[in-house]
């Protein structure tokens, strides 16, 4: 077979927090667009469920899904003994969570260690959290590797480069906060790439996603920053154009989840206390059920009981807010989960052993908000606490919210335009940049090169995309998901209320057109 690999030598990876791929055009993000005319992108990308950006992060950096990663989402229980939510948001979370957690902190591979061990080099630029910056770069340090975050300049190595990034861009003891998506790509171009020309780079910008929270999709400050990350694409692609070795760069741009509109916050505790059920987000004495909060409630039994499990159950489909739920498979391959009604966790990719006994997706639908931008949801407020009705928000299944941004330019890469129509996805990008490189993969990383985008590469059958449903009592959860050879892409789920009473306990498979 002909060796379809482009010869590019760099790879560069853009993330944007937060960003939706129906919301770039020419008025709100005029380089990105360009940058979409000229090159090659994925028409349906896909994030992770849990589709939040620590779950997401540690996705694209491993090339495998949370079933793999361990990590699910910003906050979970790990079964640990500790009676806690393990979170994510900080370092010391990830440190601490490494030596308490069976199989550390992340049970897959990252790409640091994988391209450290192919004597290749690796960069990783940040914007974002300490928890971002760490999802992405999880024991660069002890590989050798290159990181800076310009919100938390604390967080930097090797020291001796960040001393020279702190000197060179006057960077504050306390990070930058206006302007910091341009700061991070010149830390990277100015500073970074002169000093290591890495072989790999992820240079991640943590806006949209805070502005869509506190303003709302496609108000004026929403809108405003998605045009400050624009700019500083645009200073990318300039700097790019500037380089002796700008025919041999590669640059994609993605994002790691999208975003719904928040119209309702409810209180899954206040359901569970209303049933009687002993429930919190710690454990304690007469505690039976561990929670966390959110778009996709998780609940874990302090001691599995499948009567308790179906009082959890019942509680929460009697609220008008309940909508796709998922349980464990009721046997290997099945799509139903062990308790009727609910769909099998397996279908989400987030049937790792840390997983809830359920999961449940909250209510949302296809209607517009204030400024027009459709796709609303409920949300248990959770993380969440702080931003108002009309604020953005994910973590769910919503299409809105499992769609993200995957635009490609490059040698070797498709260009003028073209636009993918098969499936890829967040976890699919370490796969695609090892396979740019020449580096083999590692054994846990379970996403696929994306060789579709490659100028030579072979054309991918039209995807088969797949509705299955589960049915009890009138309410029937639905997950679609579209297969592209032996991977799988969650496109959404949702409760189904038009024939549920017909297909009541009857679960069904039907294929649909791609």
């Amino acid at each position: 077979m002909a060796d379809i690999r482009p010869s590019a030598l760099h790879v560069i990876v853009v993330g944007i927090d937060g960003l939706r791929p129906d919301m770039i055009n020419e008025l709100t993000m005029p380089n990105l667009a360009a940058m979409k005319a000229r090159g090659v992108s994925s028409k349906d990308h896909r994030t992770v469920f849990p589709s939040e950006t620590r779950g997401a992060l540690t996705a694209l950096a491993s090339g495998a899904r949370p079933a793999s990663t361990g990590v699910l989402g910003n906050e979970f229980h790990a079964r640990d003994g500790s009676g806690r939510l393990t979170g994510t948001d900080t370092i010391h979370d990830w440190r601490a969570g490494d030596k308490r957690l069976i199989g550390g902190m992340v049970t897959a591979t990252n790409l640091s260690e994988t391209l450290a061990k192919n004597g290749r080099s690796f960069a990783v630029v940040t914007s974002s959290g300490q928890g971002s910056f760490t999802a992405l770069n999880w024991k660069g340090a002890d590989w050798g590797q290159s990181g800076y975050n310009v919100r938390h300049p604390a967080i930097g190595f090797p020291p001796e480069l960040a001393v020279d990034i702190a000197e060179q861009h006057r960077v504050p003891a306390n990070g930058f906060d206006r302007g910091a998506e341009k700061q991070a790509v010149a830390v990277f171009s100015d500073t970074v790439w002169p000093a290591r020309k890495p072989d790999a780079a992820i240079i991640w910008l943590t806006e949209v996603d805070s502005a869509s929270h506190r303003y709302g999709l496609g108000a004026e400050g929403m809108l405003a920053s998605m045009r400050d990350c624009d700019a500083a694409i645009g200073n990318l692609l300039e700097w790019r154009d500037k380089q002796p070795e700008k025919d041999e760069i590669v640059i994609f741009v993605t994002s790691d989840h999208g975003h719904s509109t928040i119209v309702e916050f409810i209180s899954v505790g206040d359901a569970l206390k209303e049933a009687g059920i002993s429930a919190a987000l710690r454990s304690g004495d007469g505690i039976d059920v561990l929670y966390r909060r959110g778009r996709a409630p998780g609940f874990w039994l302090r001691k599995f009981d499948k009567g308790l499990l179906q009082g959890v159950f019942d509680a929460l489909a009697v609220q008008p807010w309940y909508g796709a739920t998922f349980t464990r498979a009721i046997e290997p391959g099945s799509h139903e989960g062990i308790l009727p009604g609910t769909l099998a966790l397996e279908l989400t990719g987030a049937a790792h052993p840390r997983a809830p006994d359920l999961y449940l997706n909250l209510k949302g639908d296809e209607a517009d908000n204030d400024f027009g931008v459709p796709g609303t949801s409920i949300c248990d407020a959770g993380s969440y606490s702080g931003i108002p009705l009309g604020g953005g928000s994910h973590g769910g299944l919503h299409r809105s919210e499992l769609a993200a941004v995957l635009i490609g330019e490059g040698p070797g890469l498709k260009s003028g335009g073209q636009v993918i129509a098969s499936r890829t996805a967040i976890y699919d990008i370490a796969p695609t940049v090892l396979e740019l490189l020449g580096v083999g993969r590692a054994a846990t990383m379970t996403g696929r090169p994306m060789t579709e985008l490659f100028e030579n590469g072979g054309a991918i059958e039209a995807p088969v995309v797949t509705e299955l449903t589960a049915s009890v009592d009138g309410k029937t959860s639905r997950i679609v998901i579209g297969h592209v050879g032996g991977s799988a892409y969650v496109d959404e789920a949702d409760l189904l209320t038009e024939h549920a009473q017909a297909d009541a306990g009857r679960p069904k498979v039907t294929e649909l057109q791609a």
